[in-house]
C-alpha cells in the first residue's frame, strides 16, 4: 500500500511536525509513504515539495496574504479568534505523480494557500480512498478552526457569531457539503474530544470517525539525565524547573492568563519559591515579563535534540489551553520522563491522569492550576516514570503505524 500525506509544511506548527512524525511511523514500519507539502522546511527526504515556478509561488503568496488580511481586517469582529480560514485560495495537485501512485490519500492541515475547496472537490473525483487527520474542527465548521462555545457547527453556520457578513461561513460550509454529499468521508482525529465534535458536525456526523493519537521518536525524546541536561544548558542544578511553551501568548485560546496567575501564586505558596525557576521556549514576548518568578528564555527551538534536553531538565510542564485537540509538547514531555499538568479540556484529558503522570486541573481554576503544579513538585510517586510509560503504551511509532494502517485498509 503506497500512501501520500497532504500538509501545507512540514514543520513549523504542531500539525505539521505531527504529519511528518506519521510520515516517519510509517516509513519504519515498512509502508511506503510520501509527504506532499506547499513549503518543505526539513531535509527529510521522503518529503516531496510542489515544484512551482518564482512567478507562481508570488502569486499564490500574494493571494494568500490578501485573504488573510480580508479574513483578519474585514471578515472577522472577533479578533481573539486565532484562526479563520475561507479556504479559497490553493494548488491543484490531482496529477502530481505522487497522488496519482497512491493507494491512499491522506490529508491533513492544507489551509493558508495549500488546497482550496475546489482543489479537494478534484482530489474526490479521482475515486481514491481519502482519510482526512483531523488537527482542529476546521473540516466540519464554517471556517474557524476552533468553534469556542458556539455550536453553530452542528446546524449550518449560517448565524457565525464572530463575522460580519454572515453569509460566508455558510457559503464554505455549503461547499463542503456538496463536496461530501454521496461521499465516503474517513476521518481520524488524534483526540476522542474531537472525533466527538465531528460527530456533532452536520457535515461530519454520517463520516467514518475514529480516534488514533499522533506519534514521535521516542528514542529521540527520551527521558535523559536531569542533572546533565541541566548542565549542558548552563542552567542551575540545584533548582526546580517549570517549563511553559509559549509560541503566541497572545492567544487567548492558549490560557496564558491562567499561568502568570498560577505563578503570582506559586511565589506566595510554594515553601520554597526561591528554589523555583521558570523555563520558557518560544519567541520572546513582552508579556513574560509579568511573570512572578525568575525567567529562563531559551528561545525558540527548532532543534528536537535540543528540545528533549529542555523538557528532561524541567521538573514539570504546564499547559494551561483553555482549547485543545492533543498537544505535541504534552507528548514530547511525557517521552522525556516530565510530568506535565493541564486543565482538563479537549484532548488534554486524555493525555494527562493525576497521580499516573502528572495532574488534571479543573478547566479555567487557576488555584486548582497551581495546586497541581505543587503536588507535582513535591510528589513521591515516581512520575517521571508513568509519564515515560505512558508514552510508549499510547503513542509509540509502531502502535500508531498499526492503527493507521487498519484505517487505511478499511478505506
Amino acid at each position: 500500500m503506497k500512501v501520500v500525506i497532504l500538509s501545507n509544511t512540514d514543520s513549523g506548527g504542531g500539525a505539521a511536525i505531527a504529519a511528518r512524525r506519521l510520515n516517519d511511523a510509517l516509513n519504519n514500519n515498512g509502508v511506503p509513504s510520501h509527504m506532499l507539502v506547499l513549503e518543505k522546511k526539513s531535509a527529510n527526504d521522503k518529503v516531496v515539495a510542489l515544484s512551482l515556478s518564482p512567478f507562481r509561488k508570488k502569486i499564490l503568496k500574494g493571494f494568500t496574504y490578501f485573504e488573510y488580511l480580508f479574513q483578519r481586517k474585514v471578515l472577522l469582529k472577533d479578533k481573539t479568534v486565532s484562526m479563520f480560514s475561507t479556504n479559497e485560495v490553493g494548488v491543484d495537485v490531482s496529477q502530481h505523480p505522487l497522488i496519482q501512485d497512491a493507494d491512499v490519500i491522506n490529508i491533513h492541515w492544507i489551509n493558508f494557500g495549500f488546497l482550496s475547496m475546489r482543489d479537494i472537490d478534484r482530489l474526490y473525483a479521482l475515486n481514491k480512498p481519502i482519510v482526512w487527520t483531523l488537527h482542529d474542527m476546521w473540516l466540519f465548521t464554517g471556517g474557524c478552526h476552533y468553534a469556542g462555545d458556539c455550536k453553530q457547527f452542528e446546524q449550518n453556520c449560517s448565524a457565525c457569531p464572530i463575522v460580519y457578513m454572515k453569509k460566508t461561513p455558510s457559503l464554505l460550509w455549503r461547499k463542503k457539503e456538496l463536496i461530501f454529499k454521496n461521499k465516503k468521508v474517513s476521518i481520524i482525529a488524534p483526540s476522542q474530544w474531537l472525533v466527538d465534535e465531528s460527530k456533532k458536525a452536520s457535515l461530519t456526523k454520517n463520516a467514518n470517525s475514529i480516534c488514533v493519537p499522533n506519534t514521535l521518536n521516542s528514542a529521540l525524546f527520551t527521558n535523559l539525565n536531569k542533572v546533565e541536561a541541566c548542565k549542558k544548558l548552563g542552567l542551575d542544578v540545584s533548582k526546580k524547573y517549570i517549563l511553559f511553551s509559549a509560541a503566541n501568548p497572545n492567544d487567548v485560546r492558549k490560557g496564558f492568563s491562567y499561568f502568570v496567575e498560577a505563578v503570582e501564586r506559586l511565589k506566595k505558596e510554594y515553601a520554597n519559591h526561591s528554589q523555583l525557576e521558570l523555563l520558557v521556549m518560544g519567541k520572546e514576548q513582552k508579556a513574560f515579563s509579568s511573570l512572578a518568578l525568575k525567567l529562563n528564555n531559551l528561545g525558540f527551538i527548532t532543534s528536537e535534540e535540543k528540545a528533549a534536553l529542555i523538557y528532561s531538565a524541567a521538573s514539570v510542564f504546564v499547559i494551561p489551553s483553555l482549547e485543545d485537540n492533543l498537544p505535541n509538547t504534552i507528548m514530547e514531555a511525557l517521552s522525556c520522563g516530565t510530568p506535565c499538568v493541564g486543565f482538563a479540556i479537549g484532548g488534554i484529558q486524555e493525555m494527562i491522569k493525576t497521580g499516573v503522570n502528572g495532574y488534571l486541573a479543573t478547566p479555567r481554576d487557576e488555584k486548582d492550576l497551581t495546586k497541581g503544579i505543587i503536588e507535582v513538585l513535591n510528589s513521591s510517586l515516581n512520575l517521571e516514570e508513568g509519564a515515560r510509560n505512558w508514552m510508549l503504551e499510547k503513542y509509540s511509532n509502531e502502535v500508531i503505524a498499526k492503527q493507521y494502517l487498519k484505517v487505511f485498509n478499511e478505506a
